[in-house]
């Protein structure tokens, strides 16, 4: 796993910081205070874009290659099933997907990595979430590689 080093049991694991965040949504003034938010990260959050419905996501996808999409759970049910189902097909890139949300609901479980509650929500707790998103898609990419050259090896053994 790249970027992650760790240097003696006593100290915390070093990250790369060259995040880079899609904020998706349809709500304009909840979008500009979490964009306001992100934007005082600028050390450790390298782009910030915006995206509104999900041709735009597919396309800013493409652009600009984000490490994180940060998703309004205001987009409605069948659009964030949508957004979410399309991002994890795109298999070749790894953008871990962080959920917003303004109530504590399970209508969507699968294929999101982090989720952070609107209410009281802060630079610093932005921060960690990505971070926390994007360490669970690497460990995730991880055992899936190793798992799939194991099954490979398994079948070698017994054809």
């Amino acid at each position: 796993m790249e970027g992650i080093k760790t240097l003696s049991l006593g100290k915390k694991a070093n990250m790369n910081h060259d995040i880079s965040v899609l904020l998706v949504g349809n709500n304009p003034i909840e979008m500009s205070s979490i964009y306001d938010k992100l934007s005082k990260l600028k050390g450790k959050i390298k782009r910030i874009e915006t995206a509104f419905t999900q041709e735009d996501v597919l396309s800013k996808i493409t652009l600009m290659h984000p490490n994180c999409i940060v998703l309004d759970d205001n987009l409605g049910i069948a659009p964030l099933k949508t957004i979410i189902k399309n991002v994890n097909a795109l298999s070749k890139d790894m953008i871990s997907i962080t959920l917003l949300k303004s109530e504590n609901r399970e209508e969507i479980t699968s294929g999101v990595q982090e989720y952070l509650m609107k209410d009281g929500i802060s630079e610093l707790r932005i921060y960690n979430a990505l971070r926390n998103a994007v360490k669970f898609k690497k460990t995730q990419q991880y055992f899936k590689i190793k798992y799939r050259s194991g099954k490979r090896s398994l079948k070698r053994m017994f054809i």
